[in-house]
């Protein structure tokens, strides 16, 4: 009985979720209420006073639904090991975020959100520089490895929100295999071993 509320549950705000990312296309986030969410979604505004006390609720609830799918994908590569992480991390997120593309869209919006970018930023460089700390035996105590690693999180997500905006200037493959060169060569840049761990990429 339990699952079969919880399911019912994660099913009512999965289509609030697709109702506001629908929104989103034609308007800002101030610029929606709860009912025009209600009405795409078909359900009613009892049903989501339910759940959340307004559209900002809603898109915090998002937010954060998304980051933790991100960091259990993360967890759950952390068995591979550096540096094989680097392309299997990529090939795992670029999947996820395409799976819920106009979500992650919506969430880059900063009318929608202001630390969305940021979060993933955050996960996504702390996790690499664990693994370059791993391969490499130490770690490095230059203040400048923050903004280093940032700067390469920030470029993969550069080119993920590019192709999620355009999806049919690239395939799915040939962005994997973009990002998995230009994100191994700045973790690793003098690593003559990783050619080892290329994989096949597929769509």
């Amino acid at each position: 009985m339990e699952k079969r509320e919880y399911s019912c549950v994660k099913k009512t705000k999965k289509a609030f979720e697709r109702s506001l990312a629908e929104l989103s296309k034609d308007y800002q986030a101030n610029k929606i209420s709860v009912t025009m969410v209600c009405k795409k979604a078909q359900l009613s505004r009892n049903a989501f006073y339910f759940h959340y006390k307004d559209i900002n609720a809603l898109i915090e609830d998002i937010e954060n639904d998304v980051i933790r799918e991100a960091q259990a994908l993360l967890e759950e590569l952390e068995k591979l090991g550096f540096p094989k992480t680097v392309y299997a991390t990529i090939d795992a997120l670029i999947d996820l975020f395409e799976s819920r593309r106009d979500t992650v869209l919506m969430l880059m919006d900063n009318t929608y959100s202001t630390s969305f970018i940021s979060r993933l930023s955050d996960m996504y460089s702390e996790f690499n520089y664990k693994y370059y700390v791993q391969y490499n035996g130490e770690r490095d105590s230059r203040t400048g490895y923050e903004y280093y690693y940032r700067f390469i999180s920030s470029g993969f997500y550069g080119l993920l929100r590019r192709w999620l905006e355009n999806p049919d200037d690239m395939t799915k493959a040939s962005l994997k295999g973009l990002a998995y060169v230009l994100v191994k060569r700045l973790i690793v840049p003098s690593n003559p071993d990783i050619e080892q761990y290329t994989m096949p990429i597929k769509d």
